[in-house]
């Protein structure tokens, strides 16, 4: 009798184990490790060059005559805003590292204007003038930040680099940049040049 209990238990438990046999012989699974996907790190370096020719087309397109803002200058404009405008170079000021070139505006609402030159570029009008650069395309505010960044560096390595800035004093020059949503603290709006033209004199 004992015999046969037993014998009827391992019969049980041959039954209950087969399908985990045939599960672990068969494997009707695939096994794989783990994918651990970063995503790619933001250059700020790359969006700068890919967004700089959108954004010179979109302030060459929307650009205000800044002669139109300089009366109001000492109260914070309500947003970043694209400028256009032309006259002539009163001076180039480098008393710090933030550097600029003072312009007086030609036509018949006469003012001046500071252009930032660097070597330090203040400000984040640049990235807020472009309708097209949203914080929400960022994944933190480290990477907006640095988008501003890369512009202004962009700015400086582009445009103002190649004005001559040692010979502009006295010249006529048109330009055509962004100013940010406050004014500079003695009122005179600083603008983040996007497009600098200095006629050339005559017989160069």
């Amino acid at each position: 009798m004992t015999t046969s209990v037993h014998g009827h238990r391992l019969k049980s438990l041959l039954w209950a184990g087969l399908p985990i046999l045939l599960v672990a012989i068969l494997r009707p699974w695939t096994i794989r490790p783990i994918e651990r996907s970063t995503p790619a790190g933001f250059e700020p370096g790359s969006f700068a060059a890919s967004a700089w020719p959108r954004l010179l087309r979109e302030a060459s397109q929307t650009a205000v005559d800044v002669a139109e803002l300089t009366a109001t200058a000492r109260a914070a404009s309500s947003k970043a805003r694209f400028v256009k405008g032309a006259g002539t170079v009163s001076a180039i000021d480098r008393q710090s590292r933030a550097g600029l070139m003072r312009v007086q505006l030609a036509g018949a609402k006469p003012g001046t204007v500071a252009i930032q030159i660097g070597p330090v570029i203040r400000g984040t009008a640049l990235r807020d003038a472009a309708s097209f650069i949203q914080f929400s395309d960022f994944i933190n505010q480290f990477d907006y930040a640095a988008a501003a960044n890369a512009l202004n560096d962009y700015a400086l390595r582009t445009v103002i680099a190649s004005a001559s800035l040692e010979t502009v004093q006295g010249r006529p020059i048109t330009f055509v940049g962004a100013v940010g949503k406050t004014a500079a603290g003695d009122g005179t709006l600083e603008i983040v040049p996007i497009l600098l033209e200095v006629p050339a004199t005559p017989g160069r």
